[in-house]
């Protein structure tokens, strides 16, 4: 479903709309098709390697990121569309009345090495006042069973409020309450949360913990002119 909020339109991609995976049978093919739908430009994705840190690249032109290294792009340019993929992941949109817009990778890694932070900055580097983030599909505690010694890590980073628990009782993530509170740090404003657990609706979205997936949504974001 397309979301549409001058000067940005921002998708989250399910299940139902194929494998936008970037090693993908046809996925320029699967992009275009995808983009079309949400009225979106007819142009290249910029698109990353994704290894769950806290880099950020800024996009100038369509397709000038096709597997750069990162897990957040931004751009200031309308009709560039950035992208990144998720299967359990969260992806996070953020859009601002400048027209500057970024999007952003957040597993467990990402958020604890300050990815939703460092995206911020950088699109008020180039211009943004005041941010809005839009959430996408994520795993949820009750599925997501964590180590004590990762679990940590991401407490000492982000406090004690994301400790969770699983649907059995054992210790778990709590990714949601981790994004909100790193959005909260880096003053977001919260705008659209997408509800549901990635791991638990096999019908809706693709999930890498639960059954092992490779297939993957895809969140893209472009301003409008």
């Amino acid at each position: 479903m397309a979301h549409h909020a001058h000067p940005a339109s921002w998708l989250f991609s399910a299940r139902a709309d194929g494998d936008l995976a970037i090693d993908a049978a046809d996925i320029d093919a699967t992009r275009a098709r995808l983009l079309a739908a949400a009225g979106g430009p007819g142009v290249a994705w910029n698109w990353l390697r994704q290894v769950h840190g806290a880099d950020v690249v800024v996009a100038d032109a369509p397709g000038q990121h096709q597997g750069t290294e990162a897990d957040a792009l931004v751009t200031a340019h309308p009709g560039v569309p950035i992208a990144v993929q998720t299967a359990d992941c969260a992806a996070v949109v953020l859009t601002s009345a400048e027209g500057v817009v970024g999007v952003a990778h957040a597993g467990w890694r990402g958020l604890a090495a300050g990815v939703l932070p460092a995206t911020v900055s950088r699109m008020r580097s180039l211009g943004a006042g005041d941010v809005v983030a839009h959430v996408g599909p994520m795993i949820g505690p009750e599925c997501y069973e964590f180590g004590a010694e990762d679990l940590a890590t991401v407490v000492d980073v982000l406090g004690p409020e994301v400790r969770g628990r699983t649907s059995e009782g054992a210790s778990a993530l709590d990714v949601p309450r981790a994004i909100d509170t790193a959005l909260s740090d880096a003053e977001v404003v919260l705008g659209d949360v997408t509800p549901g657990c990635t791991a638990c609706d096999h019908d809706r979205w693709y999930s890498h913990r639960a059954r092992r997936e490779t297939a993957r949504m895809a969140a893209v974001v472009w301003a409008t002119p």
